[in-house]
C-alpha cells in the first residue's frame, strides 16, 4: 500500500514539477518587468504604439514573411540529408504549421515533431526517419544560435554583460560559441563513422549540408531579431548589440518552457535594453512583435485547418493524398482552444485597462451609465467563462462548441456597450467568423466537466487572471486606494470598475474551482454491465481474432464507438490506460476509437498505450502522434503444414506415442460440459500454481475463473479417469484462428506432457478447419532488428539475453520455435517521451495485480 501510495504521489510530482518552475521563471521575470516599468505609464505605452511609423510595421511583417520561409529551409535540408523526395509545396506547408504552432504553444520538440509526424508520415516517412528529421532540425537551430552569438558577444558585446562578467570573458564566451560551430563542421569532414546515442544511430552530414544548416539557422534568427528590431525606435544601440539581448532572452524563453517564452523573453528584453530606449517604447515593440511573428501565422495556420476541413466537407474527398483530414481534426480545436484562451485573456486585459473617454460620453448621451458598469463588470466574467471553456474547446466537446459562440457573443456584446470598443468587438467577432465552419470538430458528447484540469491549464488560467490583476495595478498605481473606490459610479472612474471587474473575475473562478474540486468525479473505469458484454460479444464473433475473448475475465472495461459496432478494452493503473489490443470491430472503426481511447485518457490526466497492436495498424497510431516500442513477437503456426507423420515434427509424435503407452488419453470438452469437471481442473491449477510459487495473473492474461471457463472449449489429458493437464480454448468466430489460453498440469504428469497435449490439439484444430494457431508471445524477441525506438531495443534486447532471474524468455522463444511458426511483431504504442519505464511498470502491475506481486 506505501510503495502505490509513494509512486502515486510521483506520478503528481512529476506532472506538478514542470509548470512549476514555469511558474517560478515567469514570476521571476515579472518581478523584473514590474521593477522596470515603474518610472512609466499606461499611456504612455499606448503614445508609444501610436507613434510607431506605419513603415516599421510594414518592415516587421515583411521580415517575418522572409523568416517563415527560410523555416521551411530546415525541413529542405533534412529531407536532402536523409535522401527523401517528398513535393516541396508539401515540406514547406508542414514546416509552417509546424512552426507556427510550437512558436505559440511552446515545447517545440515535441508539438512541431507531432505536426510532422501526423503530416509526414501520411506521405510515406518512415518513424526513424522522422526522428532523423527532427535532430537535424534541432543541431541546425542550436548551430545559427551558437553562430550569430558567438559573434555578437565577440564584436559586439553587450554593456550589461560586460559588466556581469570578468574584463574579456564575454569576447572569449563568443569566440568559444564559434569554436563549436567550426568544430562540428570539421567533425562532418573526419568523422565517417555513424553517431550512437542511447542506440540511435545517425550519420554525420556532409560538409555542404553542414554549410547549409549553419547558414539557414543563422538567416532563421537574423531574420526573426530583425522583426523585432524593425519595431524599434531609431537611435539605439547597434543591430549586433540589439541581437545579443534578443538571443539571450529567446534562449532563456526556451528554457522555462513556458509557451512562446511569454512573459520571460520580455523581461529579459526589457532589462538589457533598458540603458537604449524609454520602457514604454520596448513595451510596444514587444506587444506588436508578439501579434506579429506569433498570433498572426497561428491565425493563418488555422484559418488554413479550417478551410481543409471545409473542402473536405464540401467536395466529398476521402483519399488520402488529396486532403489533411484526420489531421486538421486533430490540431484545429487546438489552436482553437488557444484563440478562446486568448479572447477571454483579451476581455480581462480589457476590463483592467481604461476605457476611451470621448467614446464613453458619447455613448452617455444615449444609454444610461449603470449599462456601462454592468457591461463592464460581465465582460471580466465572460473573460474567465472563456478561459475555463479553452479546456473543453481543445477535448471537442460538442457542447463546449456552443457554448463558446454564445460567449463571444456576449463578449462583443459588452464590448460594445461598455466604451463602444470596436476594435475588440472586431477581433472577437473574427474568431467567432472561424468557430462557425468548425462545427464538424465537435463531436465529443463528454460532459463539460467531467474532468480535472491538468497542471498546465490550472497554472495558465490563474497566470491570466493575475496578469490582468497586475496590468490593472500598474495603470491605476498613481489612484490611491481607499475603501470608498469599490462603491465610485461614475463614466470616468476607470480604476474602481478594475476592481469590481477582477473582483469578480477572481470569485467566479475560486467558486468554480472550489466546486470543481469538491465534487465526486464520475468513476473512470467501470467494469462492464451485462448487456455490454452481450454488445461486445456480438462484436466479437464478426472478427477473426481471439484475443478479444479475454474480456469475458469482467476485469477490464469497455468503450464503445458511437455506433456500437466497434470497441476498446482496457484497464487503468496509476497514471496509465493500457488498451488491449488494437480496437475490436470493423477496420473503418479503428481510427475514431483509438483518437476516443487517447482524448479519454487526456480528459482524466491519463498516459494513453495501446498494448499488444499489430505492426499493419501502427500508422493508425502514428497519425495520432504516439511513438512505439516493439514488445516481442507472436508466433502464429499455419496448421496445414502440421503433421505427425515425417521428421520434422518427430518430437511431437514421441511425446504422444510416450502417452498413449502411458494410457493417457486426449479430449475436447465443450462448453457445456466444462461445468462438471470444475472441480478436477481447480485441483490441477493450484497443484501448477504452488510448484511455480506465483500467483494468477490478469488483464492480458486468462486465469482460473469458473464463467471464464465454461464459456469455450477445454483441451484436456485423462488417465484413467482423472485429468492430468488441461488448456482452455480460444475458438476464433470466423474459423480462421485458434488459440489457447490457461495451460495447466499436474506436477506428476508423465514427461512431455503438454508437447502431447499441443501436438493433439493442434492434430484436432487442423481437421476443424482452423487456418492457424496462436502459440502467443515471446516477450522481447527480435528487438535487435526493430527500428522503432533503438534505446528500447537495447534495453529489451539485453533483457532478452540476459533476464533468467525474471523470465526465461530465450528458452520460450527457442520451445515455440520448436513448431516452425511464422513470427508477427507486437508493438506498444505510448505516447513517447520518458514515461516508457512508467508505463511498462504500470502495465505488469495491471496484470499482476499490483507491484508487489510483479515478480510473484
Amino acid at each position: 500500500m506505501n510503495t502505490n501510495r509513494t509512486l502515486v504521489n510521483a506520478d503528481r510530482l512529476r506532472a506538478w514539477l514542470p509548470p512549476m518552475v514555469a511558474v517560478l521563471l515567469l514570476a521571476v521575470t515579472v518581478w523584473i518587468l514590474h521593477r522596470e516599468l515603474q518610472a512609466i505609464h499606461y499611456r504612455d505605452v499606448r503614445a508609444a504604439l501610436s507613434a510607431l511609423p506605419t513603415e516599421h510595421i510594414l518592415l516587421a511583417l515583411l521580415f517575418t514573411a522572409a523568416n517563415y520561409l527560410v523555416l521551411s529551409c530546415y525541413d529542405q535540408l533534412a529531407f536532402h540529408y536523409i535522401g527523401r523526395r517528398i513535393a516541396r509545396w508539401r515540406i514547406a506547408l508542414t514546416a509552417f504549421i509546424s512552426y507556427a504552432v510550437s512558436n505559440s504553444v511552446g515545447f517545440a520538440l515535441l508539438s512541431g515533431t507531432a505536426v510532422r509526424h501526423r503530416l509526414y508520415s501520411r506521405w510515406g516517412v518512415a518513424t526513424a526517419d522522422l526522428w532523423r528529421i527532427v535532430a537535424v532540425n534541432s543541431t541546425t537551430y542550436w548551430l545559427g544560435l551558437l553562430a550569430l552569438a558567438g559573434w555578437s558577444f565577440a564584436f559586439h558585446p553587450h554593456t550589461y554583460l560586460e559588466g556581469g562578467l570578468a574584463q574579456g570573458s564575454v569576447k572569449w564566451l563568443g569566440v568559444a560559441c564559434m569554436a563549436a560551430v567550426i568544430g562540428y563542421m570539421i567533425l562532418s569532414v573526419v568523422r565517417k563513422t555513424p553517431l550512437r546515442v542511447r542506440g540511435f544511430e545517425m550519420k554525420l552530414p556532409s560538409l555542404s549540408i553542414a554549410l547549409g544548416q549553419i547558414l539557414i539557422s543563422m538567416a532563421d534568427w537574423a531574420l526573426a531579431a530583425a522583426v523585432f528590431w524593425a519595431l524599434l525606435p531609431a537611435g539605439g544601440p547597434s543591430y549586433g548589440v540589439m541581437l545579443g539581448v534578443f538571443l539571450a532572452a529567446q534562449v532563456l524563453g526556451l528554457i522555462s518552457h513556458v509557451p512562446g517564452g511569454l512573459g520571460v523573453f520580455e523581461g529579459v528584453v526589457v532589462l538589457l535594453l533598458g540603458p537604449y530606449f524609454p520602457a514604454d517604447r520596448i513595451i510596444a515593440a514587444l506587444l506588436l512583435y508578439r501579434l506579429i511573428y506569433y498570433v498572426m501565422p497561428l491565425v493563418v495556420a488555422l484559418i488554413f485547418l479550417v478551410g481543409d476541413e471545409l473542402r473536405l466537407r464540401h467536395a466529398r474527398v476521402q483519399s488520402l493524398g488529396r486532403s489533411l483530414g484526420d489531421y486538421s481534426v486533430q490540431f484545429a480545436p487546438r489552436i482553437l482552444a488557444v484563440f478562446t484562451f486568448m479572447a477571454g485573456l483579451l476581455l480581462l486585459v480589457s476590463g483592467a485597462t481604461p476605457a476611451e473617454h470621448e467614446r464613453l460620453f458619447w455613448l452617455s448621451g444615449m444609454l444610461p451609465i449603470g449599462l456601462f458598469e454592468a457591461s463592464h463588470f460581465l465582460g471580466s466574467l465572460v473573460g474567465v467563462v472563456l478561459l475555463l471553456l479553452a479546456q473543453a474547446v481543445s477535448r471537442r466537446l460538442h457542447l463546449a462548441f456552443y457554448l463558446v459562440l454564445a460567449a463571444l457573443v456576449a463578449g462583443i456584446l459588452t464590448a460594445l456597450l461598455k466604451a463602444a470598443d470596436w476594435e475588440e468587438a472586431a477581433l472577437l467577432l473574427l474568431l467567432m467568423l472561424v468557430f462557425i465552419p468548425s462545427r464538424s470538430f465537435f463531436e465529443r458528447r463528454a460532459a463539460l466537466f467531467d474532468t480535472r484540469f491538468s497542471p498546465g491549464w490550472v497554472i495558465a488560467i490563474v497566470a491570466a487572471l493575475g496578469a490582468s490583476v497586475w496590468l490593472g495595478m500598474f495603470t491605476f498605481r498613481h489612484v490611491e486606494y481607499s475603501n470608498d473606490l469599490w462603491w465610485q459610479v461614475a463614466l470616468q472612474q476607470d480604476a474602481p470598475r478594475f476592481l469590481r471587474a477582477s473582483l469578480g473575475a477572481a470569485v467566479t473562478l475560486l467558486v468554480f474551482g472550489i466546486w470543481h474540486l469538491l465534487r465526486p468525479l464520475p468513476h473512470t473505469a467501470e467494469l462492464p454491465s451485462t448487456e455490454e458484454l452481450a454488445e461486445a460479444d456480438r462484436i466479437i464473433h464478426a472478427q477473426a481474432e481471439t484475443l478479444p475473448f479475454l474480456l469475458w475475465l469482467r476485469d477490464k472495461a469497455l468503450m464503445f464507438n458511437d455506433e456500437r459496432t466497434a470497441f476498446v478494452m482496457y484497464g487503468i493503473r496509476g497514471r496509465t490506460w493500457v488498451a488491449l489490443g488494437d480496437p475490436v470491430g470493423p477496420a473503418a472503426a479503428a481510427p475514431g476509437l483509438i483518437r476516443a481511447f487517447i482524448e479519454r485518457a487526456d480528459d482524466f490526466g491519463g498516459v494513453p498505450v495501446f498494448y499488444q497492436v499489430h505492426q499493419t495498424q501502427l500508422h493508425h497510431y502514428a497519425e495520432l502522434g504516439m511513438a512505439f516500442a516493439k514488445l516481442g513477437e507472436e508466433a502464429h503456426l499455419p496448421l496445414e503444414q502440421f503433421s505427425l507423420e515425417g521428421s520434422r515434427y518427430k518430437g511431437f509424435r514421441t511425446a504422444t506415442n510416450r502417452l498413449r503407452r502411458e494410457h493417457v488419453g486426449f479430449r475436447i470438452v465443450e462448453p457445456e460440459a466444462v461445468e462438471a469437471i470444475l472441480p478436477q481442473l481447480k485441483s490441477v491449477s493450484d497443484d501448477w500454481l504452488a510448484s511455480k510459487s506465483i500467483s494468477e495473473k490478469g488483464f492480458s492474461l486468462g486465469f482460473f475463473d469458473r464463467d471464464y471457463l465454461s464459456r469455450q472449449p477445454v483441451a484436456v489429458l485423462e488417465q484413467e479417469g482423472r485429468i492430468l493437464a488441461f488448456a482452455s480454448l480460444q475458438c476464433g468466430p470466423t474459423g480462421e484462428q485458434l488459440s489457447v489460453d490457461l495451460m495447466r498440469f499436474a506436477m506428476d504428469s508423465p514427461n512431455g506432457a503438454m508437447d502431447g497435449l499441443f501436438a493433439h490439439l493442434l492434430v484436432w484444430g487442423r481437421e476443424q478447419g482452423y487456418q492457424w494457431f496462436n502459440l502467443g508471445m515471446a516477450p522481447f524477441s527480435g528487438l535487435t532488428h526493430s527500428a522503432v525506438s533503438p534505446f528500447w531495443n537495447r534495453m529489451g534486447g539485453f533483457l532478452y539475453r540476459h533476464g533468467e532471474a525474471f523470465y526465461n524468455f530465450e528458452g520460450l522463444r527457442a520451445y515455440k520455435q520448436k513448431f516452425h511458426p511464422v513470427w508477427e511483431a507486437r508493438y506498444l504504442a505510448y505516447p513517447g517521451g520518458v514515461a516508457l519505464p512508467m508505463v511498462l511498470a504500470d502495465i505488469a502491475a495491471l496484470s499482476a495485480g499490483g507491484y508487489l506481486r510483479i515478480l510473484r
